[in-house]
Formats: C-alpha cells, structure tokens, sequence
C-alpha cells in the first residue's frame, strides 16, 4: 500500500442487482464500497481500496476501479459460501428497498493478516469504512492512530454496545433513518440518539432519506443540518455511502454544515444517474458552484420526528370488493417513511349498499372531520370513484396540498390533471411529492 496522503476505503465489494420492473429493466452494478469509490472519483479525491469480495470478483473489481481512478487496490480478506449478491426489489427507496443478501447464512470470511499489516504501515489522513461482514475491531487495530476513522453504521451493527469494544475513539459516524441502530435507539428525541454516541465519536451525522440531514460535532458542541435536494430519482442505491464520502471529503477543508450541503448536491447526483461518467459531469458543475449559493437555494427539510405529525388523507374506493394493492403498496410506503397515512373507510367503516339516510350521514361527517385533521391528501384513481373525485376537488378548493396517485395513467379529463398539484403514475414522483408540501407545512409551522 502506498504512503501518500489521501483516503482509504475499507469494506466489502458485492454485487448489486436491481431486478425488472414493469418500467425498468434489469440493472446489475458493483456496489458496496464501490459506491464511495465512484463518489471520491468524481470528486478528483485520491483513494485507495481495502476490500472484502469473492475470488471470482476480483479481476473485475481491479478492473474497474483502476479505471476509476484507484490505482492502489488491497484484499483484506476472502469471501466463500455466498456469491456477495444482494437483490434489490426496490431501487427508489419509495418504500421498503426489499434487499435480498443471497445465501447470506453460508457467508465465511478467510481474513489476510498480512494484508492487515500493510494497512498498519500506510500513512493516509481518513479512512472510511462501510460496516460489513468482517472483523471490523481488527481493521480498527490495524490503523495507524493519526488517521482519522469514519464509519457508517449500514446494518451490520445491530447494537451500541459494541463501540464499547473499539480500540479508539472515531472521528466520525454516519448513519440513516433506515439503519437497524436507529430504529432500535431512536426515541423521537434527536439529543438523546446523539447522545448515545458522545463517548465514541467527535462527530455525529444521520441522514434522513427525502427529509435532509443532521449532525454534531461534540467537542466543538457545533450542531448542525441541513436540506435534501429532493427530486424524482432514477434510484437510492449507494447515495447514502456517496453522501458520507462527500461529507469526508469536504469536512477536511470546511465547516459541518458545509460539508452537510455539499454532500447534499451530491448525493442528489448520484441518485439522478446511474452511468458514472454522467454522474462525474455533474458532480463537476456542482464542484465549480459557489457553496453559498448553493444553500441559499435551500431544500427539503422534514425531521423523521414532525412526520407523524403530518396526517395524509387517502381519498380512494378503499372497498373490500377490490383489489386495492395500489392504494396497499403506498400507505405502507408512506409508513416506511413515518408519515401517518389516514383510511377513511377502513377508519370509519365502509358504507353497506343498503344504508339508510342517517347511515350515510354519519360516514359523511366522520370522513369530513377526518379530512380537516390532514394536511395533505392522496387520491389513488383505481377508476372513476365519485367519492374519490370530488374529495380531490374538496380539498383543492380549501387550500389542501392534492396529490393525485394515478397508478393505471386513467385521467384524462383537464380538471382532473390540472387541479391538483401533481399527477403521476410514478409512486417516486408521489412521495416526492409528499416531503416537499410536507416540509413546507414544517417549515410555516416554525
């Protein structure tokens, strides 16, 4: 390994598979670590790889990354019983990703202790490491005590009890709403999650999906946050470890709420493409930005907190008499990301086809009272529900944010598409959606 003065990734190298949808094709890529490695590449960072793969990966690991700008590439360890594959069911993250690890239970690891030692005798200023299936205590051993360590938790530490184990303090931790330590340890208070980590870090970082990001840097008792650049996407996967790796890159030479909104922006371009080239193109625009006017523009910003606070109206034919996986498929997304999702007619009964004058009444008023506690409401179009329709138009004329979920493209009629204020067969373009009113109802409330 090289003695140069730059960053060194450390974790395994797997292969990601997004499977067919009925709108996108098969996309296969290398993921893991490699995700920060296309990150730091088109930041013109220098790097190097520490890595954890199958043998039958690495002439294309090299490969690739020598193609990307790493010329100095390390094996740490040999990976058997599993193909390192993970599929991936969902790749815009408008829900539950539905990561399949294949024969994940078969997985051994033959670590090189050799290997270990070459990293005991580098000199590089960071080394970031995506948590995975090997010993993660002795890679920590094995750095040198001037470099600093950045860790993004992922899934693979399931307990705070294990940074009692570590061998030194970390100079930071990345983490995100969707990581098992978080929901494990969050408690809706954020000072309290931070403060589980003061004893084992300087700095503090969660990243909150489509709703921004916040940190803390306890030495400096420096707390900061900042915006997403939430947009309709192409995917999410890896944006979390191109997110942290830019938070590196940048904290080096600025500020934590700098490194925040810059590492915002790119994130934002990793998830807008998955060809790497285009990616670097854009990254080079924001690159020759000024930061300043770049978090003038601001954001999206929603605390996984205030979610539950926004009360999201499903106007829809929520019947038990049809198949109402659309309406299904988006309110366990809307959970997935803590809004509260309110049915009216699974709430407050579905009306039987006989009811009297008062029964209708009293359905009527429920759901009325239910749709003045919403700050936003969804219509789903399943097909031409009355009831649907005119709660979409009902809302519209009160000044209630109108999303309208058109999963099957059936509007067609120019009060229906032009009403509300967006339309989409997309569900990504839908929740979207969703954070940038809700955040705006966040902010006013402030």
């Amino acid at each position: 390994m090289t003695t140069t003065k730059k960053m060194c990734l450390i974790g395994d190298i797997l292969v990601d598979v997004t499977l067919r949808t009925a709108t996108t094709d098969i996309k296969l890529r290398m993921g893991g670590i490699v995700h920060a490695a296309r990150c730091l590449w088109a930041l013109d960072m220098p790097f190097d790889v520490a890595y954890f793969a199958p043998p039958y990966l690495d002439e294309a690991i090299h490969k690739y990354l020598n193609s990307h700008g790493c010329s100095n590439i390390l094996k740490l360890g040999n990976v058997t019983g599993t193909p390192y594959v993970f599929l991936i069911s969902e790749a815009k993250e408008t829900g539950d990703q539905g990561y399949d690890f294949l024969l994940r239970d078969e997985l051994k690891i033959e670590h090189y202790p050799s290997a270990y030692q070459k990293i005991s005798n580098a000199d590089y200023s960071d080394y970031l490491l995506i948590s995975g299936n090997y010993h993660l205590n002795d890679i920590l051993n094995s750095i040198p005590p001037k470099g600093k360590i950045h860790i993004d938790l992922a899934n693979n530490i399931d307990d705070i009890s294990f940074f009692k184990t570590l061998p030194r303090k970390l100079d930071s931790i990345y983490s995100s709403t969707s990581s098992n330590l978080f929901k494990k340890l969050f408690d809706n208070n954020l000072t309290t999650f931070f403060d589980h980590f003061k004893e084992y870090t300087e700095t503090i970082i969660l990243k909150e999906n489509r709703g921004g990001s916040r940190g803390f840097n306890f030495a400096e008792k420096e707390a900061a946050n900042s915006p997403s650049q939430t947009r309709p996407i192409i995917h999410s996967v890896g944006v979390g470890d191109a997110y942290f790796a830019a938070c590196v890159f940048k904290y080096n030479t600025g500020n934590l709420r700098e490194a925040m909104f810059f590492s915002s922006w790119i994130a934002a371009e990793y998830a807008s493409t998955t060809y790497p080239d285009d990616f670097k193109k854009n990254v080079s625009r924001i690159i020759r930005s000024n930061l300043d006017d770049l978090i003038k523009l601001g954001g999206t910003t929603l605390p996984w907190e205030e979610r539950k606070k926004i009360n999201i109206y499903i106007a829809a034919p929520d019947f038990d008499f049809i198949d109402t996986t659309p309406i299904d498929k988006l309110v366990e997304n809307l959970l997935y990301h803590n809004f509260t999702p309110r049915r009216p007619i699974k709430e407050n009964g579905q009306m039987e086809k006989n009811a009297t004058k008062a029964r209708r009444q009293e359905l009527f008023s429920k759901d009325m009272v239910m749709l003045s506690e919403c700050s936003v409401l969804i219509g789903v179009l399943l097909y031409d529900d009355p009831g649907t329709l005119l709660e979409i138009g009902w809302a519209a004329a009160k000044g209630i944010p109108s999303i309208v979920y058109d999963p099957f493209n059936r509007a067609t009629n120019c009060m229906l598409t032009e009403l509300p204020d967006v339309i989409s067969s997309d569900l990504d373009v839908i929740i979207s959606e969703v954070f940038i009113k809700s955040s705006n109802i966040f902010q006013n409330g402030k």
